[in-house]
């Protein structure tokens, strides 16, 4: 297996662990899940175990990956976050163990062995918290056709992990306007956190994960920019 987190020190800790029981063996380690997928190539671990965070869409998105490229790894997210929003994004993502760090060590042991079946760490099915998020999003395409272009383009930014002033860099826009769009967005769409938009982005395809993260360009602000000082113009003359 392969150990995927930030924490060297953690790492080196599970790994230890894990190395002492006689039927697993820990065949590499990466500081993040872009690198787990690089080595997954080239070691086909049968299981990752990672922990990533949920504001950060490229590190959701490398498991999409992960899974994809390398189809007979299971991945396994040992986390922190309990929270129903967190795992919806995980089943979404596509991992197949959730399990709490504070869970005892047989429960990410029978992860580690369960031979492809899902579970979380209470043993629920992953598969039904999938589908109670699905049944939630019903009117996501409604919601979506009625986003306005820049309220969409700042949703894509929240879900790739950017913060507000990076989305304003990129859209040519303040940080105060970018604040405007993000809660007048969030609050419409009952967004209560970065984990949910990116949940949101993914479920509704505007994260290209065939293509890589599209990241939002100012190419739109600049046309608007330019349109607003054409007028300005106009009006001094």
């Amino acid at each position: 297996m392969i150990l995927a987190d930030e924490q060297t020190i953690l790492r080196r800790g599970l790994r230890a662990i894990l190395d002492a029981e006689p039927d697993l063996e820990v065949i590499g380690e990466a500081r993040n899940m872009q690198d787990a997928v690089a080595l997954s190539r080239r070691l086909l671990p049968d299981v990752v175990i990672t922990d990533v965070a949920f504001s950060n869409g490229i590190e959701i998105q490398a498991i999409s990956q992960l899974r994809r490229e390398c189809a007979g790894v299971r991945v396994l997210l040992l986390t922190g976050h309990s929270c129903q929003e967190c795992m919806r994004a995980a089943m979404t993502a596509g991992v197949h163990g959730y399990i709490l760090k504070h869970s005892p060590f047989e429960v990410l042991l029978r992860a580690i062995r369960s031979e492809g079946s899902e579970y979380e760490h209470s043993e629920r099915p992953l598969r039904a918290i999938g589908k109670q998020g699905r049944s939630t999003v019903q009117s996501d395409k409604a919601q979506l056709a009625a986003m306005t272009a820049r309220e969409r383009q700042v949703l894509i930014g929240i879900a790739l992990g950017y913060s507000n002033k990076r989305i304003a860099g990129n859209l040519g826009r303040s940080v105060k306007t970018i604040e405007k769009h993000r809660f007048k967005m969030m609050h419409r769409l009952g967004l209560q956190n970065a984990a949910a938009a990116t949940r949101y982005a993914m479920d509704n395809g505007l994260l290209h994960t065939d293509d890589g993260a599209q990241e939002p360009g100012p190419e739109s602000g600049a046309a608007e920019g330019g349109a607003s000082r054409e007028q300005s113009a106009r009006s001094q003359r």
